[in-house]
């Protein structure tokens, strides 16, 4: 099997990303995943795992987990989702030690290759279930073929990113040694429904026995759940803000400096390449969930240099100087939230104009609400995804909250006008969707200099 006919493959599957279907959702077996993974001689018991979850900051806090353990002599592996630009973004692992120099974008990346490999060894298995009438999704299979990946390249520990909700998904046929929780909040509430605490109940189901579970602040219904989870598990609950604590001394456009003191040791003036208050939460509990890791306590040099050499694209990342250009895929109201305090913050005095396109499927009004009084001119695009909501219906929905709305449906060309139209003190802010971002953000790049700093900074 080619690397192409391995795509082609894996995009003939139910993929829920590119084509909601809450009704199926809801009822996607973890028990098909147990079989498929068996069938597959049960990769993903012959690795030690972190898994992480939560509404937001769950890519932040994998890659910040995963920055640090590149710092150290094990083999690591890294799964995510969604992808901005290549699929192969999501599985990746690192073998070698902090002596090799300087990282390079997609230096970790599973390669075309492995990929293909990766894929032909699940494809007959995956078949035989479509015989039976019981075919496994697009990121079934992809979570497979992650797992296949990492017992194969012998990786010691693997990050995981749980999907959607938890206690069905893919991620959860893994006995994990640590379990972090970011923000629990409302989204995808078709699936999930809109009330805290269910959506946390499901997302607790991934607390098993034998592990250590770490959580940011949450809502007090939404601790509760945690606290019960937990407590039935018999397993310990470590809050940030109780058990382990941080600091924010500098915030900036360059990121945050920060002093956390962990469950096993105080970290002094952390530098973290990743504007916004809520990162510093992120880079504790990871710090916190590396510390349980380990029974001799960690190395201050691994946290200090795998914090900062930390990236995850598409996240308050800033690309073009003047103006100022930043993307940051916020697509449900709390993270427009956590962009909109950052932008306060930072941004204070100047002219903010949003660039923005959002899935059909998201809370567009209250995104709105959330984003529109900090800016004074919205233009609605949209991408190429099969969710993307058109940018008419956008505006129309997004005029409400905003004194100047615009239309320009394609993402290159609305960025191109708004780049030579607005003052070099002005500030673009790209969002609404990761997809939408993705998308941008790969066209930029292939233009070869637009945006130099995605080409320097990733």
């Amino acid at each position: 099997m080619t690397y192409d006919d391995a795509i082609a493959y894996v995009a003939s599957l139910v993929n829920y990303e590119r084509a909601p279907n809450p009704a199926q959702m809801r009822e996607v077996p973890l028990d098909r995943m147990r079989r498929l993974c068996g069938r597959l001689g049960d990769p993903q018991r012959r690795f030690r795992c972190v898994v992480v979850a939560g509404t937001n900051g769950k890519g932040s806090i994998c890659t910040f987990l995963y920055s640090m353990l590149r710092e150290g002599t094990l083999r690591v592996g890294l799964y995510t989702s969604p992808h901005l630009e290549d699929v192969r973004e999501r599985i990746r692992v690192w073998s070698r030690g902090p002596s090799d120099g300087a990282r390079a974008y997609g230096d970790d990346w599973i390669s075309e290759a492995d990929f293909a490999a990766a894929i032909d060894r699940v494809k007959p298995v995956v078949e035989a279930f479509r015989t039976a009438g019981d075919t496994p999704t697009h990121f079934e299979v992809l979570t497979a073929a992650a797992f296949l990946h990492f017992s194969q390249q012998q990786v010691d520990v693997a990050v995981l990113e749980v999907g959607l909700g938890g206690r069905l998904d893919a991620t959860n046929v893994v006995t994990q040694a640590v379990s972090v929780f970011g923000p629990i909040d409302v989204d995808h509430a078709d699936v999930l429904g809109t009330d805290p605490v269910l959506i946390a109940r499901e997302k607790t189901g991934i607390i098993k026995p034998n592990q250590t579970v770490i959580t940011v602040p949450q809502a007090e219904a939404v601790a509760e759940v945690l606290r019960v989870a937990c407590e039935a598990q018999g397993v310990p609950l470590l809050a940030c803000g109780q058990e382990l604590t941080v600091r924010i001394q500098q915030h900036d456009l360059d990121g945050l400096q920060l002093t956390v003191v962990g469950i096993r040791g105080i970290y002094e003036s952390l530098d973290i390449p990743m504007p916004g208050r809520h990162q510093a939460q992120n880079a504790a509990v990871a710090i916190a969930a590396l510390e349980a890791l380990s029974s001799t306590g960690v190395p201050y040099t691994m946290v200090e240099r795998g914090l900062a050499a930390a990236s995850w694209p598409g996240r308050f990342e800033v690309v073009h100087d003047a103006p100022l250009v930043i993307m940051d895929g916020a697509h449900n109201p709390h993270a427009a939230g956590a962009l909109r305090d950052t932008l306060e913050e930072l941004c204070a005095g100047r002219r903010i104009h949003l660039l923005i396109g959002m899935s059909s499927d998201k809370a567009v009004a209250e995104v709105g609400e959330r984003l529109g009084g900090v800016a004074v001119s919205a233009t609605c695009s949209q991408s190429r995804h099969p969710r993307a909501l058109d940018a008419t219906i956008l505006a129309k929905q997004l005029a409400p909250f905003c004194p100047d709305v615009h239309v320009m449906s394609d993402a290159v060309d609305a960025y191109t006008y708004l780049i030579n139209a607005v003052a070099p003190a002005d500030v673009i802010v790209v969002t609404g969707s990761l997809f939408f971002v993705g998308e941008l953000r790969a066209a930029l790049r292939r233009a070869n200099g637009t945006a130099s700093r995605i080409l320097a900074r990733t």
